[in-house]
């Protein structure tokens, strides 16, 4: 009798959410397509792009690869989407505009052979690439023992992470949020599953570009991420777990960043305002003697140049 063949199951999963980025995003799938371990598929979901994003995807003659086109509506949405598409055992991000190193996959699956493939949240390190200049992301994230304070302090990218695909059909990233999605998507995971540090790997690497939609200098993402930590430090989200020293600590960042964002947008009042409610919200903060400095400057009219210089030196 016929049967009709069954088309194995990658063991890993890669969702790529795009938006306008086809010159960049070749980068991105070439690192894929040169993976040592090959195993996998790749979803590349175009969240509505307007450029020349379908005719570079659609040059690529490898079955492995999946385009999806959808209606603009923002990188949370195109990563459920490719979620929802996702046939593997375990699920990968990577951003258009960053890239894995050859050898990324095979030792996350090295990793997980060695944990005898459990059901978990996995993340490794990071490398930075600023103009071909690599080199690794300074975040000891094994500095913490308190799993949702490791999450809330040190800053997880989805480039990082490797999850179950079982846990990810439960839990999803919440499309309300534009920054800091996907810190509150690890807390409510860590609230159910385990989630597990693998360290001395850095195999994926962040590129360091103006257009980045976390540029603080143009765009004002420590007001979204303000609006982030009200959600999760209030009711009955995991959030709730961080100690309150974390969320002063993380609270005054949001208004740290909103004042570096009016400086750059020459808008010294706004800027002297945040930098009062950065100081206010952590009082006993290492950084208290840096923030009054540059709040006695603005206030004195030094130049906003100088001061640009000032608080860009702390990123």
């Amino acid at each position: 009798m016929f049967s009709p063949s069954v088309k194995p199951t990658p063991f890993f999963s890669i969702v790529i959410p795009t938006y306008n980025r086809a010159g960049l995003l070749s980068t991105a799938v070439d690192s894929v397509l040169k993976q040592t371990f090959t195993d996998w598929e790749l979803i590349i979901v175009d969240d509505g792009s307007t450029d020349n994003t379908s005719e570079v995807v659609r040059a690529i003659e490898d079955e492995r690869v999946k385009y999806i086109y959808q209606v603009n509506a923002e990188r949370c949405a195109a990563r459920n989407n490719g979620i929802e598409h996702a046939n593997g055992r375990y699920i990968c991000f990577l951003d258009s505009d960053d890239y894995y190193l050859a050898e990324r996959l095979a030792i996350l699956y090295k990793s997980l052979e060695q944990l005898s493939f459990p059901i978990g949240m996995f993340y490794t390190g990071l490398l930075i690439d600023r103009d071909g200049n690599v080199n690794r992301q300074p975040v000891d994230y094994g500095a913490c023992d308190d799993v949702f304070e490791n999450i809330a302090t040190h800053i997880i990218h989805s480039q990082q992470v490797c999850i179950s695909r079982g846990i990810l059909a439960e839990f999803k990233y919440d499309r309300r949020f534009r920054i800091g999605e996907d810190m509150e998507l690890w807390l409510r995971i860590a609230q159910n599953y385990p989630v597990s540090y693998l360290k001395e790997q850095f195999t994926v690497a962040v590129r360091e570009h103006d257009d980045r939609s976390v540029n603080v200098m143009r765009y004002n993402t420590g007001a979204e991420q303000l609006r982030l930590y009200r959600y999760i430090f209030t009711g009955a989200h995991s959030g709730g777990k961080i100690s309150d020293e974390a969320k002063r600590f993380m609270l005054a960042g949001c208004y740290h960043a909103i004042a570096q964002y009016n400086i750059h947008q020459g808008n010294r009042w706004a800027a002297s305002m945040a930098i009062l409610q950065a100081l206010a919200a952590d009082k006993n903060s290492a950084w208290s003697k840096f923030r009054i400095n540059i709040f006695l400057k603005l206030v004195s009219f030094a130049s906003l140049e100088k001061v640009k210089g000032l608080i860009d030196y702390a990123l």
